[in-house]
């Protein structure tokens, strides 16, 4: 028996067994090329796995794992190798094909457009948000279609610790102690599920290393790793805040690492294209917003605790609502008045919903946050203003005031 069909017959048998995730992901009715895209060790593989499993019992359907060391390291042969298992299997040309970890097979697309033009669905997963997407839209020509899955997101961190919300006292305080664990550890599955918080710090840290090596350092050949991970160091201890990088290229000078503008601008977008980081850009026309600085965000809150030990709360809850804006493919801006600044603008048709988010609006925090909402009213058409908090609610002014457990258990653009 080839090595191909021992590791295919394997995951016919293994048991699935976890949270079930948010990302709906339809089987087309005609064949199709579908990528699922995220940070390593966000759950893509178990993802896979577990809707490849879902399909079994109705559909022709195997599930090849690229990374198994039993098939290192993989070739086209491998997957050509996949068709002929499927057809002993199944007798069947037609079914669906699931790729975990493409991008360890060079040349991957070549094979992915030929399953498909014989009749296959083929699901890829990788780690790049540019590789699997843009080899799809070249190779595929509208074959393809892609889906990007993020850490657990509060509602499957409270399912993950089989916690039911309600409106109880009790559970309020409890859903708030979540929740600060939430913003503090992140939603990184194996992080979520582990007891020691040593172990998972340590956890984090080795994610940082794994990212920055597999996916920047080796896919882009990076050769000054130096300035590479100072540059990381920098965005994680101050995650949220405006970027510039030829601030951050003179610092560097004066630390003794030489980096120039088009290094550091090149490590930001393959740290993007990692999924290590997101950039927010300011609402402006395009020139503009492209030349102005953005703010550049963690993926994941617990990443901070790699860079800084204690990122203000305020902070790291600006950043899970960020993240939790691109679960729903919402890609925000921030926009900037003569007096003040809003976290995140969200376009919706010729309207706009505005997001602003502070730990505690009492006095002065109160009045210049609704200030800020304000005047972004006066600049562009807004439908809906929005102040998320730790605890209070209610409504000022046209703006709803929200705490950030309610708005991350409701929210779904």
């Amino acid at each position: 028996m080839g090595i191909v069909r021992e590791v295919v017959e394997d995951y016919l048998e293994v048991e699935v067994e976890g949270v079930e995730r948010e990302l709906e992901v339809p089987l087309p009715r005609v064949p199709r090329a579908i990528a699922i895209t995220g940070p390593r060790r966000a759950g893509k593989s178990f993802y896979m796995l577990q809707k490849f499993k879902r399909l079994l019992s109705r559909v022709s359907t195997l599930y090849l794992p690229l990374d198994d060391d039993r098939l290192y390291p993989p070739t086209l042969d491998t997957l050509r190798e996949l068709l002929e298992v499927f057809h002993e299997i199944y007798g069947e040309r037609r079914g669906v094909l699931f790729l975990d970890e493409v991008q360890e097979v060079q040349n991957w697309e070549l094979f992915v457009k030929r399953a498909v033009s014989l009749g296959h669905t083929v699901f890829v997963s990788g780690s790049s948000s540019k590789l699997l997407s843009r080899e799809i839209a070249t190779q595929l020509r509208g074959r393809g279609v892609s889906f990007e899955l993020y850490p657990f997101s509060f509602r499957e961190f409270l399912r993950a610790r089989s916690f039911e919300p309600g409106k109880s006292l009790p559970k309020k305080a409890r859903i708030k102690a979540l929740l600060e664990e939430y913003l503090r550890w992140g939603g990184f599955p194996e992080v979520v599920l582990e007891e020691s918080e040593l172990l998972k710090r340590k956890t984090l840290e080795g994610y940082v290393d794994l990212i920055l090596y597999r996916d920047v350092v080796e896919r882009f050949g990076v050769k000054n790793t130096r300035a590479l991970r100072l540059l990381l160091r920098l965005i994680g201890s101050s995650s949220g805040r405006e970027f510039s990088i030829n601030r951050t290229a003179r610092y560097m000078r004066g630390m003794g690492v030489e980096a120039n503008r088009n290094t550091l601008s090149a490590y930001l977008e393959h740290l993007e294209d990692a999924y290590m980081i997101v950039r927010v850009r300011k609402l402006a026309p395009p020139r503009e917003s492209e030349k102005a600085l953005p703010k550049v965000y963690l993926i994941d809150t617990g990443l901070a605790r790699v860079f800084k030990e204690n990122l203000e709360l305020g902070r790291l809850m600006e950043s899970a609502v960020l993240t939790e804006l691109l679960r729903w493919e919402v890609r925000p801006y921030y926009l900037k008045t003569q007096r003040f600044e809003v976290d995140f603008v969200i376009r919706e048709g010729d309207s706009h919903r505005l997001i602003q988010v502070t730990r505690s609006p009492e006095g002065d925090t109160l009045e210049r946050e609704i200030k800020a909402l304000r005047e972004a009213s006066k600049l562009i058409p807004v439908h809906e203003k929005t102040l998320i908090t730790w605890d209070d609610e209610g409504e000022i002014e046209g703006v709803r005031l929200t705490p950030l457990w309610r708005w991350l258990l409701e929210v779904k653009p």
